[in-house]
């Protein structure tokens, strides 16, 4: 979490600020219309996480989001119990009817309910104080209503911040790069449908006035302009669609201008070595840095289910699925999507001849513009989306394609995070993809009246990738973790040569993200994991349980003692522990962690490890969970666990050593820490 440090030292020391913050974000959501663009929810989310750090106190986070819905949906009554009728003629009312009609609809159905359901219904949450004051509806019951409601928000929006930002926490204890990765992704997802569900509330709330002005536009006299006059056969065209494809066949027309656009834009910084390429490196050296052995299992996993295998048999398995339901030009043009993008795909990737940050494949998959697993991705999912889209109600159309967005998102990701393709590859795979894909679309949204079996379709593409992704998925993981796996040189060393110098070349600290320094490396290793297990179980070190659900749940009850609480593993430049043991004292607990360094000692080939021994007591995080947090006392539990060692092994070689700290360095935490480094190895030194 000491990446986000900024912000929680501002709500540290500006609380007062923080929880006005959080008031005004609930306010405005709740406000009337005000809502419809301010992400209210997102903030009030993003602070409930700050509560996990401790840096702000639960209590008033959330009486402040529950004043703050309050007061926003009583402004919105009163102006509505104030003003009744006369809204209907002040902007944007006059303008958009449409605003109250749903609301007052939705009033009449559910009575004063509404006032509580209306809150967590997107389309007529912004309005509905405002109706229910038009309606007169009784102050009292108004209140007592808005109030419930209110408690209900405040508790659906803040707690699970405060989860997120416990489990962010923990995330940040292991790793501060699987920290970063987590909110990346948490950040990025919860964005592709924030900014999905506002566009379609917009255009519903808004389109069916645009559509009729345009429609009376492309319908009337044409214009001189030889342009404009191409615009309105254009969106005459449009309107030929059909009724309820207007806003489909829109937003597609625009996806194909705009993507096409933006991908010739991209294409040409490619060719011309502009920034963009630039860009590349520092993102694929950002993603590098992210890497980790958790992360590889999983993103492998999600690359692969972008293989070809597994989109081919997608393909041919819906293909088959419309045959049988006779829906011919559906089939047609699904396989016109398919077969065209990756056809048009190979033929980029050809014509461009760009190298991919890594030499990974063979012959015209070698070449890296544009991501072929990305766009092919987009051309699958996003084609597939349109087909079912047509004719369906608004909050399904929003989940459709915020879902087909994020598949995109994850294959695109992985690709960058295993670093398989630059950033510009991605971003014009999925450009020229969603380019593609609106354009077949479009087209077949001309005559696309025909019945789609939806519920069919999506459970052939879950059996797809229940059966063939499954499959391809086991059968491939070990070899494409090999293959995907960070190209690492071993170097190999004498023990003398260690011993001189070279020891005090290797890392200083545990490294995280951004060359941050965590805890010191006070511990260098020569020889095989197993050895020095067997020395530390003398002297009553033990290997701790696995983590598991059982000792996962210690972290939520506040009294747990240190020794119940599980040993969160830890990453250092990516790789987990080759070596993790505890030791239990009274009230605390040793830990000691060593890690592979990419050093060979010769002439037995015996490994190199660097680690560090800390003591562990138990911290409160907020009144939620218990969690273990390290003392500062890096030097004498290094000073301990060497009298242990020389009791346990006399034959040991173990040598006090001193780093020379011209510019000492700056550490996450401060502590006694002097630069002291224990060498152990077996045998003796050789000059």
């Amino acid at each position: 979490m000491h990446h986000l440090e900024p912000i929680l030292n501002f709500s540290s020391q500006h609380a007062g600020l923080a929880y006005l913050t959080v008031f005004l974000a609930a306010f405005a959501e709740s406000l009337a219309l005000a809502g419809l663009v301010v992400p209210g929810t997102v903030i009030v989310f993003a602070f409930g996480a700050v509560v996990a750090t401790g840096h702000l106190t639960l209590l008033p986070v959330l009486l402040m989001a529950i004043i703050g819905a309050i007061a926003g949906d009583s402004l919105s009554y009163w102006l509505g119990y104030h003003y009744k009728e006369q809204l209907r003629s002040h902007w944007p009312f006059s303008r958009y009817p449409g605003l109250l009609a749903k609301g007052e609809a939705f009033f009449l159905r559910h009575g004063g309910k509404s006032v509580l359901f209306g809150r967590f219904v997107g389309l007529v949450r912004s309005v509905i104080p405002l109706v229910a004051g038009m309606m007169a509806m009784k102050p009292a019951h108004f209140f007592i209503t808005n109030i419930l409601s209110a408690i209900g928000w405040g508790l659906l929006h803040v707690l699970p911040g405060v989860l997120f930002g416990a489990s962010l926490a923990m995330a940040g204890a292991v790793s501060g790069r699987l920290a970063v990765l987590v909110l990346l992704l948490s950040f990025a997802i919860w964005s592709l449908f924030w900014i999905c569900h506002r566009f379609l509330l917009v255009a519903k709330q808004v389109g069916q006035t645009w559509i009729l002005g345009l429609h009376r536009w492309a319908e009337g006299s044409p214009s001189n302009n030889r342009l404009i006059r191409l615009s309105q056969r254009l969106i005459a065209w449009l309107f030929s669609l059909g009724e309820g494809a207007e806003l489909l066949a829109a937003f597609l027309g625009i996806l194909v201008l705009a993507a096409g656009a933006g991908f010739a834009a991209v294409a040409q910084d490619v060719l011309a070595k502009d920034p963009l390429v630039l860009v590349d490196q520092s993102v694929n050296h950002f993603f590098q840095g992210l890497r980790s052995t958790w992360a590889d299992l999983f993103f492998v996993a999600v690359t692969e289910l972008g293989d070809s295998l597994v989109n081919t048999s997608l393909v041919i398995a819906i293909f088959i699925v419309l045959l049988l339901k006779r829906l011919r030009r559906t089939a047609l043009f699904w396989l016109l999507a398919a077969v065209g993008g990756s056809i048009g795909m190979q033929f980029l990737k050809w014509a461009f001849h760009l190298p991919r940050p890594t030499n990974l494949y063979e012959g015209i998959s070698s070449f890296s513009f544009p991501s072929g697993h990305t766009t092919m991705s987009v051309v699958i999912y996003g084609f597939l989306a349109i087909i079912l889209a047509r004719n369906l109600a608004g909050i399904r159309q929003w989940l459709l394609f915020s879902f087909v967005l994020v598949i995109a998102f994850f294959i695109g990701f992985s690709r960058l995070y295993l670093g398989a393709h630059w950033f510009s590859d991605v971003l014009g795979g999925t450009l020229i993809g969603a380019s593609w894909a609106a354009l077949v679309g479009l087209i077949w949204l001309e005559h696309g009246d025909e019945r789609i079996p939806r519920r069919l379709l999506l459970m052939t593409v879950l059996a797809v990738h229940c059966t063939m992704g499954t499959w391809h998925v086991v059968q491939k993981h070990s070899h494409d973790l090999q293959r995907y796996a960070p190209r690492l040189i071993k170097q190999n060393l004498d023990l003398f040569t260690w011993q001189s110098s070279v020891w005090q070349q290797l890392p200083i600290a545990r490294l995280d993200m951004e060359g941050e320094l965590e805890q010191p490396l006070t511990i260098q290793w020569a020889g095989q994991p197993e050895e020095i297990r067997q020395l530390l179980i003398k002297q009553g070190w033990q290997e701790p349980p696995p983590l598991g659900l059982k000792n996962m749940l210690t972290l939520l009850a506040p009294e747990a003692a240190i020794a119940d609480l599980p040993v969160l593993p830890q990453l250092h430049e990516g790789r987990e522990e080759g070596l993790l043991m505890v030791k239990d004292t009274a009230n605390t607990r040793l830990v000691l962690r060593l890690w592979e360094e990419n050093i060979l000692i010769t002439p037995q080939q015996t490994p190199l490890f660097v680690g560090c021994v800390e003591e562990q007591h138990r911290k409160k995080l907020g009144w939620l969970l218990s969690f273990p947090h390290a003392k500062s006392n890096y030097e004498q539990v290094r000073q301990r666990l060497a009298q242990e060692l020389r009791g346990a092994a006399p034959m040991l070689l173990i040598q006090d050593m001193q780093r020379d700290l011209i510019n000492p360095p700056k550490l996450r935490h401060n502590n006694d820490w002097q630069g002291q480094v224990l060498l152990l190895a077996q045998g003796e030194a050789q000059p």
